[in-house]
């Protein structure tokens, strides 16, 4: 019983009931690195038809091996990255400037985003 109760405890601290600003940010960047960057870089992958044009070399790698690949590494990592960044909250926001270091690990996703979009749009015209 007391193992459930723990269970219990420990998902409660995860997902806070009412979101704060700092589960919002942390959403964020789950959706941003993990949906927006992995859709967006299939989509200039598919445009541009090689690897080639992706400019970091993990991600070169993945996408040659397999572009799945790329897909399953992107999900454990954004999943992983964001559940630490969820349950370690009260150490992150006892830290100085936590709102504009995970604002910007948000806008720097959404500049990839962006690139690998025009990227893709580039190479389809």
């Amino acid at each position: 019983m007391s193992t459930t109760r723990g269970r219990v405890a420990v998902w409660q601290r995860l997902v806070p009931e009412q979101p704060t600003e700092y589960v919002a940010l942390v959403y964020a960047l789950v959706m941003v690195w993990g949906l927006g960057d992995v859709l967006s870089t299939y989509f200039a992958y598919a445009a541009v038809g090689t690897p080639a044009a992706e400019s970091n070399p993990w991600i070169q790698a993945l996408l040659t091996i397999h572009p799945l690949a790329l897909l399953a590494v992107k999900a454990a990592v954004v999943l992983y990255a964001g559940v630490v960044l969820l349950a370690c909250q009260g150490t992150v926001r006892d830290v100085p400037g936590w709102r504009v270091w995970l604002s910007a690990v948000v806008v720097s996703g959404v500049l990839v985003v962006c690139n690998n979009l025009f990227v893709g749009l580039a190479a389809l015209s």
